[in-house]
């Protein structure tokens, strides 16, 4: 099972603006020091989304495996100038299809709920792209591939 995990980003004072990151493994097992799990900047919580919502992520530097596994709601201070970064949820990818179009459909079982939450990512320009949770699971999506 591949994981995900949301965390609370407030950079230091003059940095950026307090954000979230949104990191998606898409390999399992990735280890804790290895700098592989692609993230995504966004200023709302995919899991706190209403279906029909969206918001915009943009593609950051890759994560340590680390942030897979950290305990929620406990803060990490970061080197200077990077502030603390605190996990808010985590999860579990439960299925995950890229479309030929280039849009990707995931179904993700966050930490603390019962229930699946479906959502579509596609490319919007350069690094920024828009997540929208849906009803529909990914598994039922036509022209996809398994990934």
């Amino acid at each position: 099972m591949l994981r995900t995990s949301i965390l609370r980003h407030e950079p230091a004072p003059g940095g950026l603006p307090a954000h979230f990151d949104w990191l998606l493994e898409h390999a399992p097992g990735t280890g804790e020091e290895v700098r592989a799990v692609p993230t995504f900047r966004l200023h709302r919580r995919p899991d706190r989304l209403e279906v029909g919502e969206s918001t915009e992520l943009q593609r950051i530097d890759d994560h340590r495996g680390r942030w897979l596994g950290r305990d929620e709601h406990r803060t990490v201070r970061l080197d200077p100038p990077l502030g603390e970064a605190t996990p808010v949820r985590t999860g579990e990818i439960r299925a995950s299809l890229r479309r030929t179009d280039g849009v990707m459909e995931s179904t993700v079982r966050w930490s603390q709920s019962g229930s699946d939450a479906n959502y579509r990512i596609e490319p919007i320009t350069g690094d920024l792209l828009l997540v929208t949770r849906t009803s529909i699971p990914a598994r039922h999506s036509s022209g996809a591939s398994a990934e």
